[in-house]
Parts: structure tokens; sequence; C-alpha cells
């Protein structure tokens, strides 16, 4: 075995997976303990509905602050935007999960889409359920009025995948 500083590696086996939510706690641990103050945001999908009751601690983790596009909503070292895009992101960022979206959804208030006006207002994160919806100007141009809502526009359990379907994105 040979110590990585965070994890063990066996050379033609990994016992811990490196993707694994137990791994990125350690990795993020071990980081905090070397000085290392950038969040670790591993956008692992979840398939809890939408009335689970698990809590989402929404603590700040760093403070260094993303510097991000004016459309874009900036918490703990990353950005995040909402697009039209069908479940596609841009080059260097992953759709986010409902966790973050509850964390920062007001935030959203006054931004607009990243490249293409949405063709349904469910949102589209990378989790199973589509929990949130967006209420105001959805589907059309311009800043929203406010950001999405638990809920909204009946988007609530959903799985609605349209070829314009509004996207959650966060850079990785």
């Amino acid at each position: 075995m040979k110590k990585l500083g965070f994890g063990y590696k066996i050379t033609s086996k990994v016992v811990v997976p490196f993707d694994s939510p137990f791994y990125m706690t350690v990795r993020a641990r071990y980081l905090v303990k070397i000085g290392v103050t950038t969040a670790v945001n591993n956008f692992t999908s979840s398939t809890a509905t939408c009335n689970s009751t698990v809590a989402t601690p929404c603590t700040t983790t760093t403070t260094i602050v993303a510097t991000c596009n004016s459309y874009e909503v900036s918490w703990n070292d990353h950005c995040y935007y909402l697009d039209g895009s069908g479940g596609t992101c841009a080059t260097g960022y992953s759709r986010a999960t409902n966790a973050v979206l509850t964390c920062i959804r007001t935030q959203f208030a006054g931004k607009s889409y990243a490249n293409m006006v949405s063709d349904n207002c469910c949102i589209w994160t990378a989790d199973t359920y589509e929990c949130y919806g967006l209420n105001s100007n959805c589907n059309l141009a311009g800043p929203f009025v406010s950001g999405p809502t638990l809920g909204g526009v009946g988007c609530f359990n959903g799985q609605v995948n349209q070829p314009k379907q509004l996207t959650f994105c966060g850079s990785n």
C-alpha cells in the first residue's frame, strides 16, 4: 500500500473509491489540516425524494469567494447558474444538487439565464428528483424576479427532461 496523504491505494485495487462520500470527507479534513481552505464540491447525486427530512447544512466552508459571471451565484468558492440547456452544463461545470440549490436559491433573484431560455420551469439537478421550480419569469428572457421555490410550479418529485429543460449547474 502507498499512503497518499488522505487515502490508501493498492496498485491493483483502490481500497476506498475516490468518488465516495467517505473519501471526499476524509480528503476535505486533510486539506483543512494542511491549510488548504478551498471547498470540495463533489455534486454527489441523491435519490432522496423531495419530502425527505434530510437536513441541509448551509454553512459556508471557505472564506474564498469565486469570481463568477453576472448571471451566476458565488457560494463556497464555486459558481452556480441556471440555464435552459436540457441537462447539459458548460465545460468545467456539472449539474449541482438540490441541497446546494436549497442554500442559494434566493440569490438567483435579479440573475438571468446563462445562455438559453428554458422550455420547462422544473429545475433539473444532479439528483434523481426535481424538487424546485422557477415561478417568476420562467421561460422568458430577462432577470428572474425571485429565485427557485421548493415545489414551485408543481415541481415536486418530478423527472422532466425536456430539450431546453431549466438546468442548475455548478463549477467543478
